[in-house]
């Protein structure tokens, strides 16, 4: 489908999108893949709200990160999205929604936790959990931007299984994409040779050490993740103002 108008849209504005395609990553973690009938644009990192209401007018919403980059050209978004047994917004999408359906969203949202190519430090992005999703879209920013700038993407999951996007980071070859590392909570996959614990301090020395200069770091997970390792960051020497953090958690 053509995008149809060149009006500008703000960011505030509720948008009705058509869902195309629901992908399965990993148990209670699914893609869906929405089509809009005006081009979006946002940078890699920024992210969406979809609100849901009911017939008796009784409204929920939810944010949700961009799990890629849009430049303006397509009309087409993908969120990656967890069920939350608790979650409105999340129960609702996996038990109904479908290709065909259509939902409210608006955005792109949020300016903190960006990355654009006029950034040019080396980067460190760490994700845990469903914390990857706005890591892969500033991946692949990067990629596609043909970024020389370093990069390297830590990724903590707790089995192969619970991973997203293995097809994408860690690929049938049996071993990470090359600038992924990959470090398993509880399970790893059999004959697994890397990392198998929790992030810690010899970890990041093992990881920084391979930087040319002490990076920029993107940390995105639950919220005793992503403050463990990012005080874990600060004592191994980067500057406080160039970590960026996101606390991804459960509804209540």
């Amino acid at each position: 489908m053509t995008p149809t108008s060149s009006r500008r849209i703000s960011p505030s504005e509720w948008r009705v999108a058509t869902v195309t395609d629901v992908r399965h990553e990993a148990p209670g973690l699914r893609s869906y893949t929405f089509r809009f009938d005006t081009p979006i644009q946002h940078d890699a990192g920024q992210h969406y709200e979809i609100r849901l209401t009911a017939e008796d007018g009784y409204q929920a919403a939810r944010l949700y990160s961009a799990a890629m980059p849009a430049n303006g050209t397509g009309n087409m978004l993908e969120l990656t999205i967890a069920h939350m047994p608790n979650g409105e917004v999340s129960s609702y999408l996996f038990n109904f929604v479908k290709p065909g359906s259509q939902l409210e969203i608006r955005g792109p949202l949020g300016r903190y936790f960006v990355w654009d190519e006029t950034i040019t430090d080396p980067l460190l992005l760490i994700g845990g959990g469903t914390g990857v999703v706005p890591l892969r879209a500033i991946r692949l920013a990067h990629q596609q931007c043909c970024s020389e700038t370093p990069l390297k993407l830590l990724y903590s999951v707790k089995t192969y299984w619970d991973m997203a996007y293995k097809y994408e980071l860690f690929p049938q070859s049996g071993k990470p994409s090359g600038n992924v590392i990959m470090t398993f909570t509880e399970e790893p996959p059999e004959g697994w040779k890397s990392y198998a614990r929790r992030i810690d301090a010899a970890m990041l020395d093992e990881i920084l050490a391979g930087y040319p200069e002490i990076p920029r770091a993107y940390v995105c997970g639950p919220t005793p993740m992503v403050e463990a390792t990012t005080q874990l960051l600060v004592q191994a020497g980067l500057d406080p103002e160039k970590i960026s953090a996101e606390r991804f958690g459960s509804t209540a």
